[in-house]
């Protein structure tokens, strides 16, 4: 990449960060930490994302967590670093994807965000038809399903900029691998009864 090309920018989302996990977890914030790792340039939309699974510590005291599934309500986007997605029974083979590269390049995105809880699994529909520009689901609705999972992740949420708009998003991320998935819908949003949308 030349010098002159466009970057991810950031914006200072700390009060964003705060409010979604004071929201989440009806408690007050108790601290902050720098974000450990940048926002990829380049994504692959990969299909939809039918539901997140996390263990939070929200509405108990701190520690004592209990599993959480949020089965989607609207049509929620998934994408993910390019080449993330492997099989369970060829972890050294990638699994095929189908769907547009998304660059970030040149997107507002905040330095801040809320921690939700551990990432236990994601249930993805995938495109299983097309092309990569005009990906397409196949014809039964259970084609193209599949469970994601990720050891030692955890699911964290924040708002992009869009113009004067901003847009929660969920993401799921290492502190050593950084985002591997984002997901965010037109209605997705985080609430005092958790997440929906």
């Amino acid at each position: 990449m030349s010098s002159g090309a466009a970057r991810v920018r950031l914006f200072d989302a700390r009060e964003v960060a705060t409010e979604i996990r004071r929201t989440f977890t009806d408690k007050a914030v108790k601290g902050e930490r720098t974000m450990p790792f940048g926002w990829p340039e380049v994504w692959q939309h990969v299909g939809d994302s039918l539901a997140v699974a996390y263990a939070s510590d929200k509405w108990k005291k701190d520690g004592d967590y209990e599993l959480y599934k949020h089965l989607a309500e609207s049509s929620n986007r998934a994408l993910s670093v390019p080449e993330f997605l492997v099989d369970h029974h060829n972890p050294k083979g990638r699994w095929p994807t189908i769907g547009p590269m998304v660059s970030f390049a040149g997107m507002t995105m905040p330095r801040h965000f809320a921690v939700l809880g551990y990432f236990e699994e994601a249930d993805l529909r995938l495109h299983t038809r097309g092309t990569d520009q005009k990906p397409e689901f196949g014809a039964g609705k259970n084609e193209g399903v599949v469970q994601v999972k990720v050891r030692h992740a955890k699911l964290g949420a924040s708002k992009l900029r869009q113009g004067s708009r901003e847009r929660p998003f969920l993401f799921v991320y290492t502190d050593d691998g950084g985002p591997l998935m984002f997901i965010v819908g037109d209605e997705l949003d985080i609430e005092k009864d958790g997440i929906v949308g």
